[in-house]
């Protein structure tokens, strides 16, 4: 008897199981299902979306890579490493912009190492993260021929001990 019990709760279960697999399926091909929709009260619409990024013509320079560089020392001597993941907008389809870029990537990265190493962690904390993005703008443009970088980011930026 308590066989059949637990035959019959195995079945149910897998029935149940079917039925919102199912379901779930038939609903997002449909697409009465949009994850995600109306979590927010300002969310765009795809349309939105889509004219945005069409009006912007921005693009993401993104090989940099993770870097680790040392700060300055402090008045204690004490010095720490800075862990960033830079990346890089500019504007338009330029492919030789691109290209230079691509070729300048070295130089690039020894301008994120070089600033780095001028400066202890308590000044870069206290210049604070967007003046050293725009430090780091200027000098990078500074190097570029074809065109200009319009912005900094980072999508990681921490300093460890």
């Amino acid at each position: 008897m308590k066989a059949d019990l637990n035959k019959i709760l195995i079945c149910v279960v897998f029935v149940l199981g079917v039925l919102i697999i199912g379901g779930t399926t038939v609903a997002v091909l449909t697409k009465r299902a949009v994850p995600g929709k109306g979590l927010r009260k300002d969310d765009p619409t795809p349309e939105q979306v889509s004219s945005i990024f069409q009006k912007k013509h921005e693009k993401a320079f993104t090989k940099i890579g993770q870097l680790r560089s040392s700060t300055a020392p402090d008045e204690n001597d004490r010095r720490a490493v800075v862990v960033v993941t830079p990346w890089l907008e500019y504007s338009g389809d330029d492919e030789a912009f691109y290209e230079e870029l691509d070729t300048k990537l070295r130089s690039i990265k020894a301008i994120f190492m070089q600033y780095f190493i001028n400066y202890t962690v308590d000044q870069l904390l206290s210049r604070g993260e967007a003046l050293v993005k725009a430090d780091l703008l200027s000098q990078i443009n500074d190097e570029l021929v074809l065109g200009k970088v319009t912005a900094v980011y980072f999508n990681e930026y921490q300093f460890l001990d």
